[in-house]
Formats: C-alpha cells, structure tokens, sequence
C-alpha cells in the first residue's frame, strides 16, 4: 500500500489553509513538517508547536528570554509599525509588544478563535487510509478464505 500520495496531500492542504491573519500557511513552517514511511507505516512529522496555528500562542510559563523581541522587532519593522525615532524607544515598543503576548497570549489566543489549519486534513487522510487498508485486508482475506 502506497502511503505517500496521501500524506502529500494532507501537507498540501496544510500548505494552502488560511491562518488567523488570512495569509497562508509560511513555506519557512512546511519545511520543518516531514513525511516519514517505515515498514510497518509511516506518518507526517511536524514541530511540537504547531498547534498554535489553531489556536494561538498563549501564556508563557517560563520566563526565559527566548529572543522573541527580536522577531516582533523585526515584524513590526517590515510593516513600519513604530512610533518611535530612535533605536532604543523601537527595541523598547517591541519589548513592550512581546511583554503583552507574554503575559496575555496573542489576540487569536485571548479571543479563542478556533481556525481550522489541519484538524479536517487530519480527518479526512485517516479516513483515505483506513479505506485503503480495509480494501488491502479484504483481498488477504479473500485469497485466504
């Protein structure tokens, strides 16, 4: 049984869902979701965190800086997003940005607006392999009988 076909697809669908944004799934993200086939089977691997395409990035529960600052630092300059003119009051508008998601969770986590990135996928390439090994245990079982 060819697994593969339908993993592709599966990761397909992923990559062409809407975020909470409205934008599409990032290609630096679908770089790091693997497909993996074994003997026995095989399954789509992707990071730990990837949920939070669902359901937003809470609270921290460390408070370990993990250079998150830098990375709204770097967002918010793409979008020309500051008020400040000098270099120290935009790293502290970030600071202040990353405190907030921090304490809080980003707007889609505090809203709890669900979006549906890859649950339905999931589902429905269950589904394709359940009907798929069905189909191959029904000819095993016709050849045997």
């Amino acid at each position: 049984m060819e697994l593969e076909p339908i993993f592709r697809e599966f990761i397909d669908r992923i990559r062409n869902a809407t975020t909470y944004y409205g934008n599409r799934m990032p290609e630096s993200v679908m770089r790091m979701v693997e497909i993996e086939i074994r003997s026995n089977g095989g399954g789509v691997l992707a990071p730990f965190w990837f949920g939070v395409f669902q359901r937003g990035r809470g609270k921290r529960k460390s408070n370990k800086d993990s250079g998150l600052w830098k990375r709204i630092f770097a967002w918010m300059a793409r979008r020309n997003m500051f008020r400040s003119v000098t270099q120290k009051g935009r790293e502290n508008e970030a600071k202040s940005m990353t405190w907030y998601i921090n304490k809080y969770g980003n707007k889609q986590f505090r809203t709890q607006t669900f979006i549906d990135v890859y649950d339905s996928a999931r589902e429905e390439c269950i589904n394709k392999i359940n009907q798929q090994y069905s189909l191959e245990i029904d000819k095993i079982t016709k050849q045997i009988l």
